[in-house]
């Protein structure tokens, strides 16, 4: 008790003494007289005492700067008629600055906690009790400062005025959006966003969690979303499509594109849309297929620009694209022979709608109904077969399928007479309009040229200096040896940008002679360990041993010692490749350069000095392609090869840039998919859709760039990036006129 005479509050069900002069330790037994009764010197301030319900005594020391006595005296009978269960004694001393308030004891089980728990969170708990007892006290009355003994240790808390006095219990709908906003962006969890909130100023500074729940339910539903009952475990969600672009159309940015497309004759716009799919492993036993448009006219090739339309759980398979896609694809079909209006009023603009499919090789197959790249008919525009792939000397295989021959082919009963149609298209638009994914041609075919150089550098004994220039030019590779077979690293599209731009070749490969398929070992290594137990065997050799390796070095040494012994040469001999040629190291630097020439032009826009015309690049690209085979072998090229080597020119002439339609912003949102299924959903558990949860992120992601609430971070430059930025504009200035020595001259003063 902090001193000054006091006048305690008997409880009414208990008599006591009516002597209001000197308090009394024990309990009083008079009746709780009247609250206007209570005398109070006018020349001190108040402090009450009061006892809380859960068994925690404070003594608080407080001050009321501004009320007088009568004022308390109504808030404090206001006070026991809310709160019967609280007894309130007030007494008075001198006034002080300060006011502090005593919390000796804590709850049993406040204690055990306080014993597992960190100072901080024992802290945190005495900033809760705080809060609690500052909503039932008078307005007047508020704590500064706290003293509580936790487990037989004692804190004195400082607690910060703002933080109790100036507590912000109301936000508004805009800066709970804001912070919602940035939880979504950094993927931040509840729990997390829990912490952080404590952290900050004892967390009156943040929304509670209640009311970023409570709006996260509200923009949820920005965007209607619907269920998909044919996925499997009924995990699927879509949304639809006419209503993403009606949405889309509120956005400034987009609707400003849209209105400033040219108007064609019918009076209408036209709008062109990608359509893209794409399949994941979320886990081990968790497969997903999500489907999603893109504006072309948008400008922006990035994953946030990427809308799904469709997200089910399952693996890319025909049977289930056919029945999850239904809806999905109805609107399409839909939009593409009746357009669209969006918005209304005067604002509303009529389109018609263009549409194109990107996909891997892989996906587009299954909803071309087309067989896959390893069937004889393995194209998906022409009908070659894998007899004439190798043969460059063809002048053009042209796009010849249509919907038509998948009407009339599909049914047959011959591979040859289907030539490659197993289903029919689930869309029925132009086959030029499935335009091929630059991105997955190029991490194919220069895989393929990675991996040629690195199975010749085993042949020749150079892994070692093949995996040293791999670390000189800043690419992680290593080759290991297991019992069947050599394995190496597979690198990245970044990786292998790398590779074709920096590898010197003639650090590790030297001129020979390479054979196709020269890294196949003996068939031993393809036997069972029982097998070779039983050939040890069956030679009165001793059979023990972990590791094949050390049983057919056994069965060997017994073969050089018994050359007649022909069932052991038949398994340990290794057969002599059939195709052998000589490998010239340069012939292999320049198919590299080459084919960087056509890489660099597939990235390029039409305005770009390294842009090749579409007769151009046909040209070059079919003497690649001849060069490719007569370099390396014919079994080495591939339906990607094919393809670029053929059609590419053809997309060329229709659409100029490829590279705005390939599928590296679709392998982006796959990627960040992934992580909001890891981070922020139920992962299918406890009867939640995670299809369903990684939408409504979507929805919220849409909201936040409709209400600019999207942070953008800071672009930082690496130093050494910075310091020539910095010298190249400190060397604009220079006149170019200027004769070349001082020119020269100024510019070693300038750096």
């Amino acid at each position: 008790m902090l001193g000054g005479q006091c006048v305690q509050r008997k409880r009414p069900s208990e008599p006591g003494n009516s002597d209001a002069s000197s308090p009394s330790p024990k309990r009083p037994t008079t009746t709780s007289p009247n609250p206007r009764n209570v005398v109070i010197p006018p020349d001190v301030a108040p402090v009450v005492t009061y006892y809380a319900s859960r068994a925690v005594h404070f003594n608080a020391a407080l001050s009321a700067k501004s009320h007088c006595c009568n004022q308390l005296e109504v808030e404090l009978a206001a006070l026991r008629l809310k709160n019967a269960q609280l007894q309130t004694a007030v007494t008075g001393f001198e006034e002080r600055q300060k006011r502090c308030v005593e919390l000796p004891v804590l709850h049993e089980r406040r204690k055990e906690n306080a014993s597992r728990v960190g100072r901080y969170y024992r802290r945190s708990l005495v900033r809760g009790i705080l809060k609690s007892l500052n909503e039932k006290l008078p307005t007047s009355f508020q704590f500064s400062q706290a003293n509580v003994n936790i487990a037989a240790e004692r804190y004195n808390i400082d607690l910060d005025l703002p933080l109790i006095t100036t507590r912000k219990s109301v936000f508004s709908n805009e800066e709970v959006d804001r912070e919602l906003s940035a939880k979504d962006q950094g993927l931040v969890t509840d729990a997390a966003y829990l912490a952080i909130k404590n952290l900050s100023n004892g967390g009156s500074d943040m929304p509670s969690l209640n009311s970023l729940s409570v709006r996260r339910r509200i923009i949820n539903g920005a965007i209607q979303l619907h269920c998909v009952p044919s996925a499997k475990k009924e995990d699927g969600c879509r949304r639809s499509v006419p209503d993403l672009l009606q949405y889309l159309y509120l956005l400034p940015n987009i609707k400003r594109m849209i209105q400033n497309l040219p108007v064609e004759e019918n009076g209408r716009r036209k709008l062109e849309l990608r359509f893209a799919g794409d399949g994941r492993c979320n886990t081990k036993r968790t497969g997903t297929v999500m489907c999603l448009i893109s504006l072309v006219g948008e400008g922006i090739h990035n994953a946030s620009r990427e809308y799904s339309v469709n997200l089910c759980n399952g693996k890319e398979d025909r049977h289930a694209m056919e029945s999850t896609l239904a809806v999905t694809l109805a609107e399409l079909k839909s939009l593409v022979k009746e357009g669209i209006v969006l918005g209304d009023g005067e604002s509303a603009v009529a389109c018609d709608v263009s549409l194109m499919m990107c996909a891997d090789r892989k996906f587009l197959g299954l909803f071309l109904g087309i067989l896959a790249a390893s069937a004889k008919y393995f194209c998906p525009y022409c009908f070659a077969s894998k007899e004439l792939i190798a043969d460059f000397s063809i002048e053009s295989w042209p796009i010849e399928r249509s919907h038509d021959d998948a009407k009339n082919l599909h049914g047959k009963k011959t591979v040859d007479e289907r030539k490659g149609h197993d289903a029919l298209p689930l869309l029925d638009i132009p086959f030029l309009s499935y335009i091929p994914d630059t991105l997955h041609m190029f991490l194919r075919i220069m895989g393929k040229l990675v991996s040629q150089v690195t199975v010749w550098a085993i042949e020749q004994g150079r892994k070692t200096e093949l995996e040293k220039e791999m670390e000189r030019i800043g690419v992680n590779f290593s080759i290991k040896e297991e019992e069947t077979k050599f394995t190496w690293s597979n690198l990245d599209g970044n990786d292998l940008e790398r590779v074709i731009s920096k590898l010197d070749l003639h650090s590790f490969l030297k001129d020979s002679e390479v054979s196709q398929g020269s890294l196949t070992k003996a068939p031993a290594w393809q036997l069972k360990m029982a097998d070779l137990r039983a050939l040890c065997s069956a030679r009165n050799l001793s059979a023990k041993g972990r590791g094949k390796s050390k049983i057919i070095d056994r069965l060997v040494d017994h073969l050089n010692a018994n050359e007649h012994d022909a069932e052991l040469k038949r398994i340990l001999r290794k057969p002599r490749p059939s195709h052998v040629r000589p490998m010239v190291v340069s012939d292999i630097v320049q198919l590299w350069k080459d084919y960087r020439v056509l890489h660099v032009a597939l990235k390029a826009e039409v305005s770009d000095g390294q842009y090749l015309a579409p007769d151009v690049f046909a040209a070059k690209a079919r003497e690649w392609g001849c060069r490719y085979v007569r370099t390396t072998f014919e079994e080495d090229v591939t339906p990607y090869i094919h393809t670029l080597v053929y059609h590419i020119p053809e997309f060329l002439r229709k659409y100029g840039f490829l590279a705005r339609f390939n599928l590296q912003s679709v392998e982006k949102k796959n990627h960040l998919q992934t992580t909001v299924f890891h981070r922020l959903s139920g992962k299918g558990g406890n009867k939640s859709s995670y299809t369903l949860q990684c939408l409504e992120h979507e929805n919220r992601q849409l909201y936040y760039r409709l209400h600019d609430y999207v942070y953008e971070p800071k672009k930082y430059l690496k130093k050494g990036r910075r310091r020539r930025k910095e010298r190249r504009t400190r060397l604009l200035w220079l006149p170019t006129t200027m004769p070349k020595r001082l020119h020269q001259t100024l510019q070693l003063l300038i750096l």
